[in-house]
């Protein structure tokens, strides 16, 4: 399943691009903070540790030595804002640490992130420390300042008593003003290191194109069993259900005809019966094409459709789906089973008593958000469906996002471009 929150996401860049004057009181400065203290603890770190991965394990072993530290990057780059990066690497074809290293050194994410851990250790580490230094300016110089004062004041006759009390105003007063320079050029200068620190970071460490061709043919492939097995149920379902009905309505109807010739009027029944098992019939045929595509979703479009389902629910679902016009076929076929999954499981799994789904096209993109009150702690692995319809939504090159911690909110955040890559 893909973990990408995609158009809607705030990041840090975004943050300070957008609103530099509100970046200051929301809490970016501090995550930028602490990206950039700890991307100097690790770069310190790495500084000490390449030379040793690399003479201790003799350039061979260096993708194993070097593994710790990259992993704990592409975790650390969530205080930018979005989700640790993935892993980009391939699983061996055999078990065994000889095959590990062998499909490691014929990646090239490999040496990409040999290249990152040697900046990381260098450039990265400068970086960090002077932005670290520029913003912290103001309170250097203000204790500077302090020390120069102490020390004239030191070799001085005593001032008067009025002239202390002003000292120590002017003291305070500067100690202010050197804080809040200080806070505000340190959030400043942090955010400019730690989004070019981060850029660098996705720019080496994330997937590349392989690893995405990789996927993405990966989900064709489960894409393709699954439709195998949707074709199956479909035949399942018609000769166990509809077409049992159906066999008995022409076994009714035979028993009629013959009836007709011996006793007209004992013919009522069994065509009350036909009646009866007719209109079941269909009622089975109507419920198994609206499993497959909804009506009102071809005549209507996403909105109608998601109502139609929320209304048929016994929780409460709150629909705001602000989406202008009817959108691809294939984009509101996967929008709506996305949505129609996701409450079905806040329903009988997560014991929800309010779902809101909302939604709206932004930037090309259908972004649509299902949100639960319900326990929390789902897992797509457990067999909740979401991973056939994460396939699905791959193939349209979209990403679909769950957050669902033990004691909710269950958040499903899908997110759909209008038009697909072609490579997609």
């Amino acid at each position: 399943m893909a973990v990408d929150g995609g158009a809607q996401r705030v990041t840090l860049a975004r943050a300070l691009r957008r609103a530099p004057l509100r970046f200051l009181v929301s809490s970016w400065p501090l995550r930028a903070l602490a990206y950039v203290l700890t991307g100097t603890a690790t770069g310190l770190l790495a500084t000490v540790w390449l030379p040793v991965a690399l003479v201790a394990g003799a350039v061979i072993l260096t993708p194993l030595l070097t593994h710790p530290l990259v992993v704990a990057e592409r975790r650390r780059i969530a205080l930018l804002g979005g989700p640790a990066l993935a892993d980009p690497h391939r699983a061996p074809d055999r078990p065994g640490a000889a095959a590990w290293l062998q499909t490691r050194h014929t990646e090239a994410a490999t040496w990409r992130e040999l290249a990152y851990t040697v900046l990381h250790g260098s450039v990265l580490l400068v970086v960090n420390i002077a932005a670290l230094v520029l913003g912290s300016a103001p309170a250097l110089v203000y204790l500077s300042g302090v020390v120069n004062f102490a020390a004239s004041a030191a070799g001085a006759a005593p001032t008067a008593e009025a002239g202390s009390a002003g000292g120590v105003v002017f003291l305070i007063g500067g100690a202010a003003l050197a804080v809040a320079a200080t806070a505000v050029l340190l959030a400043y200068t942090a955010a400019v290191a730690a989004v070019a620190h981060g850029e660098l970071a996705r720019l080496l460490l994330s997937p590349g194109e392989e690893a995405r061709v990789r996927s993405l043919t990966r989900s064709r492939a489960r894409l393709i069993d699954a439709f195998e097995v949707e074709r199956r149920r479909i035949e399942r379902d018609l000769h166990d259900g509809a077409q049992q009905r159906l066999l008995r309505l022409g076994m009714t109807l035979l028993t009629a005809r013959l009836e007709f010739d011996h006793d007209p009027l004992a013919v009522r029944p069994f065509l009350e019966q036909a009646e009866g098992e007719a209109r079941s019939a269909l009622a089975e045929l109507r419920e198994l094409v609206r499993g497959i595509h909804p009506r009102v979703l071809t005549d209507l479009g996403l909105p109608a459709a998601v109502a139609e389902l929320a209304g048929g629910l016994a929780v409460p679902v709150d629909v705001v789906l602000e989406i202008p016009g009817r959108l691809p076929a294939p984009v509101e076929s996967t929008a709506y089973f996305v949505v129609a999954e996701a409450v079905t499981n806040a329903v009988r799994h997560a014991a929800a008593t309010g779902i809101r789904v909302t939604g709206a096209v932004t930037g090309g993109i259908l972004v649509v958000e299902v949100r639960d009150d319900g326990d929390g702690g789902a897992d797509p692995a457990r067999g909740t469906g979401l991973t056939g319809l994460a396939d699905r939504v791959d193939a349209l090159a979209g990403t679909l996002t769950l957050t669902s911690p033990h004691g909710g909110p269950t958040v499903l955040c899908l997110n759909l471009p209008l038009e697909p890559p072609c490579s997609a």
